[in-house]
């Protein structure tokens, strides 16, 4: 069977890219004499140059594989035989067709990416599009006409540091586990005697909800994901990828991307959906009111007036 999108996504970038960048496609990661010794060819599906700076934008189209994580390994491994500089970013563009525990899977590879020294990316493509018209489209059960055209520019920008310090770089979170691994570690540091002195104390209007565990967030804190910068000092194997109190305490508040609204309409883009406080649910209230009087040392919410963000 022929799947349709990624072919016509490629040609469409490839005839027009971005401007200022090169689009090619189906590159090979290595050698020939590489692909023969290991026995197989890890290909990317589109590769984005800038004429100017010669960074590499190494983008897989992940549209209804069964097995999304298989394009990050290859790339990995081709990594380690070829290691990319750390201007150049590996990118996994990943529709709703896949379904959210192998996307999530794929999502958790891209921290082990990260580990092992490569800037790696995972955005929601198509995020607009149920995963059945995705699929219909792909199938060729609807015309071509049908499939917008993804802009790479905002892909681009994503895979630009918004901010740094001397063992991080800051970049807006891309994909929605890494939101809730962010909930999960403000919680973690919210209960270390160490962590709390870093965040003090805060009024908070937006939160995250992350309905699995119960558990809430400032949506501010949770919109910055963070990479590991070759010059650390960090043991790389004790590199925690997600945002913590200490990391985002040395970001320079005053900094324009450090606004909750650019936070909240980051977190909107990728899925999460906002509602008034009045519009939840009576469960979801009262343990909002058990969570902000558990950490009422660190934060203070006006439940008339906060909104919460929630994955749907």
């Amino acid at each position: 069977m022929k799947f349709h999108i990624a072919t016509e996504l490629q040609k469409r970038w490839v005839a027009d890219p971005p401007e200022g960048w090169i689009a090619a496609k189906e590159r090979d990661l290595l050698t020939s004499k590489e692909r023969a010794m290991l026995g197989y060819r890890p290909l990317v599906d589109l590769v984005l140059t800038n004429s100017k700076s010669n960074q590499r934008l190494w983008i897989e189209l992940e549209i209804s594989r069964a097995d999304p994580v298989a394009n990050h390994t290859k790339f990995a491994s081709a990594h380690l035989l070829h290691p990319i500089a750390h201007q150049d970013a590996f990118i996994s563009l990943i529709s709703n067709h896949v379904t959210r525990g192998r996307a999530n899977l794929a999502a958790h590879t891209i921290y082990l990416l990260r580990r092992s020294g490569i800037r790696a990316f995972q955005i929601p493509l198509l995020n607009h599009l149920g995963g059945n018209r995705i699929c219909a489209i792909n199938q060729g059960m609807l015309p071509l006409s049908e499939l917008p055209t993804p802009d790479l520019n905002e892909v681009i920008s994503l895979t630009n540091a918004i901010s740094e310090d001397f063992d991080d770089e800051i970049y807006y979170v891309t994909n929605r586990l890494e939101v809730i691994l962010n909930v999960r570690q403000w919680n973690k540091d919210a209960l270390n005697d160490q962590a709390k002195p870093f965040w003090g104390s805060r009024r908070v209007k937006y939160l995250i909800f992350d309905k699995r565990a119960g558990l809430f967030a400032p949506s501010k804190f949770c919109a910055y994901t963070r990479i590991f910068k070759p010059s650390s000092s960090v043991d790389m194997l004790q590199f925690n990828p997600a945002m913590t109190i200490n990391c985002y305490s040395r970001v320079p508040q005053n900094l324009g991307i450090f606004d909750g609204q650019k936070a909240w309409k980051r977190l909107s883009k990728i899925g999460f959906q906002k509602f008034q406080a009045a519009d939840v649910s009576g469960a979801i209230l009262k343990r909002l009111k058990e969570w902000s009087n558990a950490n009422s040392e660190l934060v203070t919410i006006d439940p008339q007036c906060c909104e919460i963000l929630m994955e749907p």
